[in-house]
């Protein structure tokens, strides 16, 4: 929770190096020094559009209007909702109101059901956390019932916005563009906690070690890049997560690793994911992971008889899957497998009652929503991220989606992936120093690949050696049988210790 004295100079860095590291946000000296030190000191200052959200919550609370934190049904959701409501809590003194619609009742967002129960509790303000950057008749009949809202998102905006004083981190810089909607949710706490409390992070989290445990669990279950200040809510949070006495968290603890606890929270439950956040014993805790880990083993068990059925389109090289029974649960799941399986972006597209609703998924650099984009005459409604998204399909255009987007999908051609082009005389003690400072490796943020052209490949002694005229290197595992040939371009992966040969490319010169 300290600043730590980084001696890694950016500017000094080889121009290769600064482009692996550009390729993990990190851009100067300020982003490596965040990313090598992630400690709520290296945290982003607000900026203007974080403070006017503060000063509407604060405006808020003085007139003692009731709020009510408006969720989303998934891992991030969950979180976000309990951590804000938890932050809100201390600052105003009573119980806030929460609101978690069901998707398969209320559909994704803000509702007119949720904001006419809200209406009938008597709520003045509605403060969404994950989602509602893409609610525009919701926040139009919002403001025409008579309440407010304040909107905090992380999905992509549109280029119309709702109505409304929006938090996100793709329109602003008070946060890292990739945050999840938890992450925005601590973002927000902390600066109400700065303003309105006169606590500094380091100050505040001592006393409620749950908020900052809450985003790292969030941040984990939205799948968001490990970087930037996703990496501080990881560390810290794990750093917190000894100590925290809520029966939930220190539950999961001793369960073991973090990111392994949490997955049978993703059973398809969420009720019981809501119900488990909120216990007040570990005994209570203990009984709903039970129920979570036994949907869990019967939800991947589901998953892949579901996935199963789609073999044949698969078998027949279709991008666009089409089920119309299958059960919308295991639709994001399927389609992150079949775009696993194939290589490349999928959708998978089924009903509800009479509505057509679908899932993409794609590999990180393709823009799945720039796809749908193109085909929004085909759409009632859609949002989401550029790799994971969901739409609702007008009626009857089956066809023609599949038809218009899989030219679009088919486009995309895998490529290994490399970080870089270095030769051998660029992989130093050095390098491996600051690829060790950037672990734990996680999403976005892999154990570095680069590709060494045209050098010899040799053993001696039973040891495999890369070899240019002027330098020499020992590779400490070959993942590949040795070339026919000894004059490869070498794909090398490192780890901050070792150097692993992962693949080669006989360049036919001997």
């Amino acid at each position: 929770m300290g600043k730590e004295e980084i001696d890694i100079r950016f500017d000094s860095l080889l121009p290769e190096i600064k482009d692996f590291l550009r390729k993990r946000d990190i851009i100067d000296q300020e982003t490596l020094t965040r990313f090598l030190d992630p400690s709520f000191v290296r945290l982003r200052e607000p900026d203007y559009h974080l403070m006017k959200v503060v000063e509407k919550i604060e405006e808020v609370i003085s007139q003692q209007k009731k709020i009510l934190i408006w969720g989303d049904e998934d891992m991030d959701g969950i979180t976000a909702t309990r951590l804000l409501s938890t932050a809100i809590q201390k600052i105003k003194g009573h119980e806030i109101e929460t609101y978690i619609p069901s998707r398969k009742k209320e559909g994704y967002g803000l509702s007119e059901k949720g904001i006419n129960l809200a209406i009938k509790k008597g709520i003045d303000i509605i403060i969404t956390v994950d989602c509602g950057i893409t609610s525009f008749k919701e926040v139009q009949y919002l403001l025409k019932k008579g309440l407010s809202v304040i909107i905090t998102d992380h999905h992509e905006p549109r280029e119309r916005l709702p109505e409304a004083l929006i938090l996100d981190p793709k329109l602003g810089s008070f946060g890292y563009k990739y945050l999840a909607g938890a992450g925005v949710a601590f973002k927000l706490a902390d600066a109400l906690f700065a303003h309105l409390m006169d606590k500094p992070t380091n100050q505040w989290i001592r006393d409620i070690p749950e908020i900052p445990i809450l985003a790292m669990i969030g941040t984990l279950g939205d799948r968001v890049p490990q970087l930037d200040e996703n990496r501080i809510f990881l560390n810290e949070g794990a750093k917190l997560l000894e100590i925290t006495k809520d029966p939930s968290l220190s539950f999961l603890r001793e369960k073991g690793k973090i990111r392994e606890a949490i997955e049978p929270l993703y059973s398809g439950a969420e009720d019981l994911t809501q119900e488990f956040f909120s216990t007040v014993t570990k005994e209570k805790a203990r009984e709903i992971y039970s129920k979570l880990e036994a949907k869990h083993l019967y939800w991947s068990i589901k998953a892949g008889e579901n996935f199963s059925s789609f073999r044949g389109q698969l078998s027949t090289k279709h991008l666009v899957l089409f089920d119309p029974d299958m059960d919308r649960d295991f639709a994001g799941t399927i389609a992150n497998r079949a775009k696993d399986y194939t290589g490349h972006p999928v959708f998978v597209v089924y009903m509800i009652g009479d509505k057509i609703r679908g899932e993409g998924r794609g590999p990180f650099g393709f823009d799945l929503l720039s796809v749908l984009d193109s085909v929004s005459d085909l759409l009632v409604d859609y949002g989401g991220h550029k790799v994971a998204c969901g739409f609702v399909l007008k009626n009857g255009k089956v066809e023609e989606f599949r038809r218009r987007v899989t030219p679009l999908l088919q486009r995309y051609e895998p490529n290994y992936h490399i970080d870089g082009r270095l030769k051998l005389k660029d992989i130093t003690p050095e390098l491996q120093t600051l690829i060790l400072k950037m672990k734990p490796f996680g999403k976005g943020n892999r154990p570095p690949v680069f590709l060494i052209e045209s050098v010899d490949y040799k053993m001696e002694n039973n040891v495999a050696l890369l070899s240019d005229k002027e330098d020499t290197l020992k590779l400490d595992s070959v993942k590949e049988m040795p070339p026919p040939s000894r004059r490869v371009n070498a794909y090398l992966r490192l780890d901050g210790k070792k150097i692993y040969l992962l693949k080669w490319e006989w360049t036919g010169k001997v």
